[in-house]
């Protein structure tokens, strides 16, 4: 029956239109996460801020930008679900490069095991609505790969123009990405010499020429970033990565590094093993290695990570090497593709789509609990705008997205890359004696403000959990 279906036309048709409602579902909802609520807030900056805090942080501005325009576009505000939508907007680009590019280079077959694999991995549905630029990354190493090997097949100008475009969206989307995109230019110009197709060479070297001069500028910024976070994250530095640390990114590739389902991880690490080796099978067998170079340069990228994080600093995470997801699904789909076992068929999408259930009921829990609903209402009934917000670090502070407007401070330290607006670092607890309205103290599950028992004294007011988080909120009152 799946075949029949495949051969009218209905799943190549169908599989783009039900990607848009499944992930649509992520986008349409006003929760963060604290890497999302980092975006948010950096979009609500003036834009020579916007590009400072990228140039100290670890990315680009690139995907800020549009993002930004996006923002100031719908009105800005505490309204994020059109921040959402962007990311779901590359993530259709992906599912259509599926549906039309990859039928072109391939068949219509590939293509649908292709948009059925990407529409059934977990990691997707999390990233598909994630306000954060790894869609985008997603969408424009995808389509770097695949002019690549439109390119190898016959060269055109206009070939060469795009996929120059595309490789310059690809490595200002993030720094790994970057890695990944030189790593694939590499093999591609091994793969050039080694089919001695050498009147592609000129167009090889003028391509990745105009592409490396246009990231020169930001490569200086990112050597600083890299050598900024050496010296200012000790704790990355010491705490190296170690093999455990291969079972992370596992837990983040194959579920979701926060809510990890470990019979999803585990049928996911035994899944890719299948189909990685019926990839291999089919590369040999029809003699085309194209899908393979990009695994390759996927597997290469999470190499390099690795080792980076094992022997100078831990700089690496799953989601890092997402936007070279798009050549492991098409490395399933043409192994797959191959088999004409219905059987074997049969168990792999049912595993698919188990894996993809599993993941995805508890990923709309997530994004649909009542947490953010619970603070609202204790924000409308309890806190003015003389108040103030305390929080032990960074990451408890982050629901300032969501009122703004009020005075915040983390105790001792204010990272010198945080975009939250009207955030300080509070060293002098005697700045507390001025405020005038209620005093409140957020913190992550059983913390208490212990920093400030010596001059407050504290009565807990509300706990509830937000996304991956367990929050308690205390009002302090200045003993005299």
């Amino acid at each position: 029956m799946l075949n029949r279906w495949k051969e009218r036309g209905l799943l190549w048709h169908g599989l783009p239109l039900l990607a848009l409602m499944v992930w649509g579902v992520f986008c349409i909802t006003n929760n963060l996460w604290y890497d999302e609520a980092y975006s948010a807030a950096l979009v609500s900056q003036p834009w020579q801020k916007l590009i400072y805090i990228t140039a100290v942080d670890a990315h680009s501005p690139f995907y800020y930008v549009p993002l930004k325009l996006v923002y100031e576009l719908f009105g800005g505000g505490t309204h994020f679900f059109v921040l959402k939508l962007m990311s779901l907007l590359f993530m259709m680009g992906y599912m259509f490069l599926g549906k039309y590019y990859v039928a072109k280079l391939f068949d219509r077959r590939t293509s649908v095991w292709f948009m059925f694999f990407s529409l059934c991995a977990p990691i997707m549905s999390v990233q598909a609505g994630n306000v954060r630029m790894y869609a985008m990354g997603l969408f424009f190493m995808t389509l770097t790969g695949l002019l690549m090997y439109d390119t190898y097949l016959e060269a055109t100008p206009h070939k060469w123009a795009l996929l120059c475009l595309a490789s310059i969206g690809t490595v200002y989307c993030h720094t790994f990405a970057m890695v990944q995109c030189f790593l694939l230019y590499l093999l591609f110009f091994a793969v050039i010499l080694y089919k001695k197709q050498y009147d592609k060479v000129r167009g090889f070297f003028l391509c990745g020429g105009i592409v490396a001069v246009v990231f020169s500028p930001w490569l200086w910024v990112t050597y600083k970033q890299m050598t900024m976070r050496m010296t200012n994250d000790v704790g990355s530095a010491v705490n190296r990565a170690n093999l455990s640390s291969l079972w992370d990114y596992c837990k983040e590739w194959f579920s979701a590094v926060e809510t990890p389902i470990l019979p999803v991880v585990y049928l996911g690490v035994l899944l890719c093993v299948c189909l990685v080796i019926l990839g291999v099978v089919a590369t040999c067998k029809n003699h085309n290695a194209a899908v393979a170079i990009g695994v390759a340069s996927l597997g290469l990228t999470v190499l390099a990570g690795f080792l980076i994080s094992v022997f100078i600093n831990n700089c690496f995470m799953g989601r890092y090497v997402f936007p070279g997801f798009g050549f492991l699904m098409l490395f399933y789909a043409v192994g797959v593709r191959s088999l004409d076992n219905n059987y074997l068929k049969t168990v792999i999408v049912a595993i698919a789509l188990l894996c993809f259930g599993m993941q995805y009921t508890s990923e709309v829990a997530l994004e649909y609990d009542k947490g953010l609903d619970v603070y609202e209402t204790f924000w409308e009934e309890n806190v003015t705008e003389d108040d103030v917000m305390i929080g032990p670090y960074t990451h408890t502070i982050f629901l300032n997205v969501y009122h703004p407007e009020i005075t915040y401070y983390i105790l001792g330290y204010k990272n010198y890359k945080l975009p939250f607006q009207n955030t300080e670092a509070l060293v002098d607890y005697n700045d507390l004696k001025d405020v005038q309205g209620n005093i409140w103290y957020v913190g992550f599950g059983d913390e208490r403000p212990h920093q400030l028992e010596h001059l407050c004294d504290y009565e807990e007011k509300i706990r509830f959990q937000h996304m991956y988080y367990d929050f308690v909120i205390y009002q302090l009152e200045w003993r005299e």
